[in-house]
């Protein structure tokens, strides 16, 4: 079972990679409009990259769903620790 510390550090560094933004820091209230570079497509991205690295599948319904980093945090979470 992994701690939400662990997986927002291994979430953090997966952002700062597609995003190129080495000093990003991973909060709840975090959204997309408040970071540069962070559009549709590098969503996607960033939706893929985080699905290969913790090997879970997010719904398209769960995708949308999302409003912040938090919610987006919340569900990895419940993925990985069923």
């Amino acid at each position: 079972m992994e701690s939400r510390e662990q997986i927002v550090s291994q979430a953090q560094v997966i952002f700062r990679e597609v995003l190129d933004n080495p000093s990003l820091v991973l909060t709840d209230e975090l959204t997309a409009p408040k970071v540069e570079g962070w559009d549709s497509l590098n969503h996607v991205t960033l939706v893929m990259t985080l699905e290969e690295h913790f090997k879970v599948k997010f719904t398209t319904r769960e995708v949308m769903g999302w409003r912040n980093v938090g919610e987006m945090l919340n569900c990895l979470e419940g993925k990985l620790n069923k």
